[in-house]
């Protein structure tokens, strides 16, 4: 009985390589191997669509490869009792908090203005923006989106956070509820998605929403990009109603060729670099979470499927 490794799109070879690295007598595979569908117990995945997961009838785990879980979650016979597990990487909130930060002063700092500027030996300065001018607000307050609120203090940013249900985060004013959104998105400049996906929160960055922000509102998505309606987002930035995007995440990865994204003069699209889960840490938390199921022990890393996360 092994583990079995299909992360595709993303290369499943590197995964099973460092999985192999501390397996043991644990057997890995990967789809190319084509290992007996009957000694499958556990699989190490990023996304699965239906008719999968059937074909292993002694599977017991389901590992992510990642923090969220919502492109296993979603398969449709996904058996009721295989225990989900996601990675869970605490260097991973600082390196998303990291990008934040420098997408947020790609914008406010104007440097897109000054590279097209030095493309033309043009020397002229702009208007600094104050810190006060730039409020921050972050939507979804768990580990990651406190590592980005916490990384703003310092620097001088009016800081508050929006949450589904109600969370304490020291120096952040944070909100609660559906019925606190409308007023916390009027209230910020620069709005941080960090959410993880979940039936409530698809969709969240509609028209209605991101029409809340103040006119020049920053808009960052660091959480899914099923988060984001694209469509009313293009609509707003054309419309002047927003100043510009910073995506890092996409409904479909990657985006096609003739996506306005590429080209968009106020989106920056870059290819879900914000964070990367380390290998040795994501194969040591699946063999973990399968030794553990096999010993009936708890597991600290588990998805809860009614919450999504």
């Amino acid at each position: 009985m092994g583990i079995l490794v299909l992360t595709d799109p993303l290369p499943s070879e590197i995964y099973a390589a460092a999985l192999r690295e501390i397996a043991g007598d644990v057997p890995v595979w990967t789809a190319s191997d084509q290992p007996d569908p009957d000694r499958v117990e556990a699989i190490l995945a990023w996304k699965l669509g239906a008719g999968v997961l059937s074909r292993y009838p002694n599977l017991r785990v389901l590992a992510s490869i990642g923090a969220g879980a919502d492109g296993l979650l979603g398969i449709p016979d996904l058996p009721a009792d295989v225990v989900i597990t996601r990675a869970v990487d605490p260097g991973q909130a600082i390196e998303i908090a990291q990008y934040v930060v420098a997408s947020v002063l790609y914008f406010t700092r104007d440097l897109a203005t000054y590279v097209r500027q030095q493309a033309v030996a043009a020397f002229r300065r702009l208007p600094v923006r104050s810190a006060e001018r730039c409020r921050v607000g972050v939507l979804g307050m768990g580990n990651v989106g406190q590592a980005i609120a916490r990384a703003f203090l310092p620097l001088g940013y009016p800081v508050s956070g929006w949450n589904r249900s109600p969370r304490a985060v020291s120096g952040v004013n944070v909100v609660s509820g559906a019925q606190a959104l409308p007023e916390f998105m009027a209230s910020v400049d620069i709005l941080v998605c960090a959410l993880p996906l979940t039936p409530s929160t698809r969709g969240i960055l509609d028209r209605r929403n991101l029409g809340a922000l103040p006119k020049g509102a920053i808009v960052l998505n660091v959480g899914r990009g099923q988060h984001l309606v694209e469509d009313d987002l293009r609509a707003l930035l054309d419309e002047g109603h927003l100043g510009g995007a910073v995506l890092d995440v996409f409904s479909e990865e990657p985006p096609a060729p003739e996506s306005w994204f590429w080209k968009h003069e106020k989106v920056l699209a870059t290819p879900h670099i914000a964070s990367t889960s380390s290998l040795p840490l994501v194969a040591g938390q699946c063999l973990d979470a399968l030794h553990r199921t096999r010993q009936g022990l708890t597991q600290p890393n588990a998805v809860d499927r009614e919450l999504g996360y």
